[in-house]
């Protein structure tokens, strides 16, 4: 959806924000922007992915230009890029109903067994839900001198016998400039209890190879997988990056879920879990809303470039329609939502 021009003329003169459409090639996408030209692109058009994230930054002592921006998230930055990186990457995208795979593309649910489909190539399971290329629909924008907030939805009809359970997922985007917080809500459109896990698929970079930043992780326990690489039930205590070191050539491929037991705990005992990057240009910090119903888990892939890390939030660690680990289960016209974000700090 492209919004009316006209909409953008009763915007705040005061703000220090604005909205843009910037198409990627044929694909929408809009970019929050500061007045200074720190911007937060979100690609609606395909999968409403948090496609780059640019900082002014001065170079060698400099002052700051228009072109000198540190970009803090690795995404598509060409149209072509989307059809030819999307299916393996999904670079920024929400994945929903289920994060990560599910195994052999079937899960079982009250009784019923349900067939998913297989869409990658490399295994024989499905991955990462099913709004991850789809398109959508921009809602709002508001904007004052401190930050601006974006909304979008994308709705599932529950058309497909695989998973029969409608849902409409909203995207609550607020920027400041040095940070992004992301409010994901869903809600149950359906008549039946519906089964649901989710996560996001950001990359993370500092301008530099992933093996040269530093990486501290909260404690956790990694999930431990079988040879098809789906969880066993079993986990040990990571003692990896804890205390913070360099990730060095180090291959990370793995689910740390955090520690607590949230069965029984309440909305009000919600917690962050905070993962640091820092590299020669400042420090990031990750950061998940934890506790009952919330990201317990989370998902870090470093891929063979090492231009950027994958730092993922999740509800649980993968294939929870099977396992039921972390399981939400919402009923009919009920809601939850889920919260994470990034705070950038110069050195």
């Amino acid at each position: 959806m492209t919004p009316n021009p006209r909409l953008f003329s009763i915007f705040l003169a005061m703000s220090n924000f604005k909205l843009i459409s910037r198409p990627l090639g044929t694909i929408q996408c809009y970019v929050l922007q500061r007045d200074d030209g720190a911007e937060l692109e979100i690609l609606s058009g395909y999968g409403g992915g948090l496609n780059a994230w640019r900082i002014p930054v001065a170079k060698n002592g400099a002052g700051v230009t228009g072109s000198d921006k540190l970009d803090l998230l690795f995404g598509y930055r060409e149209g072509d890029d989307i059809y030819k990186m999307g299916p393996d990457t999904n670079a920024g995208c929400r994945l929903a109903p289920f994060p990560g795979r599910t195994a052999y593309a079937k899960f079982t649910w009250s009784g019923n067994t349900y067939a998913l489909i297989n869409n990658v190539s490399w295994a024989p399971h499905a991955l990462h839900g099913f709004l991850q290329n789809k398109e959508w629909k921009f809602e709002s924008f508001e904007n004052d001198s401190e930050s601006c907030t974006a909304v979008f939805t994308c709705g599932w009809p529950g058309a497909f016998a695989g998973f029969p359970f409608p849902f409409k997922a909203t995207n609550k985007v607020t920027f400041t400039g040095e940070s992004y917080t992301v409010e994901a809500s869903v809600q149950n459109t359906g008549k039946a209890l519906m089964p649901y896990s989710e996560g996001w698929h950001p990359y993370y970079s500092l301008g530099e190879k992933v093996d040269s930043l530093k990486m501290t992780l909260p404690e956790s326990k990694l999930a431990l997988l079988d040879q098809a690489d789906l969880p066993t039930g079993n986990f040990k205590d990571n003692t990896r990056f804890v205390g913070g070191r360099a990730i060095g050539d180090e291959f990370i491929n793995d689910c740390f879920c955090l520690g607590g037991d949230f069965s029984s705990a309440t909305a009000q005992s919600q917690t962050q879990a905070h993962v640091f990057l820092e590299g020669s240009a400042g420090k990031l910090d990750i950061w998940q809303q934890a506790g009952q119903g919330q990201y317990n888990a989370i998902q870090i892939y470093t891929p063979p470039t090492q231009a950027s890390i994958a730092i993922e939030p999740m509800t649980s660690e993968p294939d929870a329609l099977n396992h039921h680990r972390g399981l939400i289960e919402i009923p009919p016209e009920d809601s939850r939502k889920f919260t994470f974000g990034a705070k950038f700090q110069k050195k």
